[in-house]
């Protein structure tokens, strides 16, 4: 596999037999018998958190104990991560995933928690991402930005909502993949950055569905793509990266639930199955549905194999950029 073309749909072939088999496995011999944490290193309401709880919430009623989401933001993501690294391994304390796993050691080589230390539970859902320029920019096209931006190197500001988030690097690997070169904004979060978007002090981002649907309805910005597999139902107009002739650069969001490494293959398994069984239930469809998510439903196995994928992926772009925090 082309770590550099890596390309997630790969990773999704014959997920549905997988979920058939969820909820057959027994319950390991007295787990679970309290309350099972799980650490998401980013704050409340976030898309992390949305998108976790709409699965947590569900599950936890149909569980002998309840699940508790625990919010550790800070430091880009350590300080839940090496939580969760150093607690004990034994199914009570899991991890909120987002892709910063698989790409904060090699932005962050102080950071103690490492990819390999954990074991994927269930790959939950990845959210799509929406490419935007600002209205006053003259370009209907991806394309018509790409030769914009081209001919007027550093001119347009975008966005940057964290060094090392899936966005920014889906945003360095268009760049590198385009040639073209913009002047990168940084900020703490998508939130800040949807507010000078707005008001046009950004011209071009990469950014969550769900946050900038509001300025693509209010005429404010315009959407030239969505970086996803197939259109949105909230933006059925807007092309994918593909079809805006981009097919090698799509990067989903993806989000799941991970365990120490050590953690009892029996106790990952029965997890692996109550969230994949969860994902099956019609109210998670529904909420994850509002948000345009793509259901992923990976089995450990195979959660396990996209953070080890994704780690070589990004590891190669991340040097090859020079990027730093």
């Amino acid at each position: 596999m082309d770590r550099r073309q890596f390309h997630l749909q790969l990773l999704l072939a014959g997920l549905v037999p997988g979920m058939a088999r969820a909820g057959t496995a027994p319950s390991p011999d007295g787990y679970p018998d309290r309350p099972i944490r799980i650490v998401v290193p980013y704050p409340a309401g976030g898309v992390v958190d949305v998108v976790l709880r709409a699965v947590c919430d569900p599950l936890s009623n149909a569980l002998p104990q309840r699940i508790v989401i625990e919010n550790r933001p800070g430091a880009d993501g350590r300080i839940g991560l090496d939580a969760v690294a150093k607690a004990p391994a034994d199914g009570y304390t899991l991890l909120g995933v987002a892709p910063i796993l698989a790409v904060g050691e090699h932005l962050m080589p102080e950071m103690k928690a490492r990819s390999k230390d954990f074991v994927g539970v269930c790959g939950v859902a990845a959210p799509p991402t929406v490419f935007v320029v600002h209205d006053t920019v003259p370009a209907r096209t991806l394309k018509e930005f790409v030769a914009l931006a081209a001919a007027r190197p550093g001119e347009f500001n975008a966005a940057n909502p964290g060094t090392g988030s899936s966005i920014h690097l889906a945003q360095e690997l268009f760049f590198e993949r385009t040639g073209i070169r913009l002047t990168n904004v940084s900020y703490k979060g998508q939130p800040p950055a949807l507010l000078d978007l707005g008001s046009g002090l950004l011209q071009f981002a990469l950014i969550s569905q769900n946050l900038v649907l509001p300025l693509i309805q209010s005429g404010k910005v315009r959407a030239l793509a969505v970086n996803a597999a197939a259109r949105t139902r909230s933006l059925p107009e807007v092309p994918t990266i593909a079809q805006a002739g981009y097919p090698d650069i799509l990067v989903q969001s993806w989000y799941g639930i991970a365990a120490p490494a050590k953690t009892p293959a029996p106790v990952v398994e029965w997890l692996s199955q109550q969230f994949q069984r969860a994902l099956a239930m019609p109210e998670v469809r529904a909420r994850l549905a509002a948000t345009d998510a793509e259901i992923l439903a990976l089995d450990a196995a195979r959660f396990t194999e996209l953070i080890a994928v994704e780690t070589r992926r990004w590891g190669a772009l991340i040097h090859k950029r020079g990027i730093r925090l």
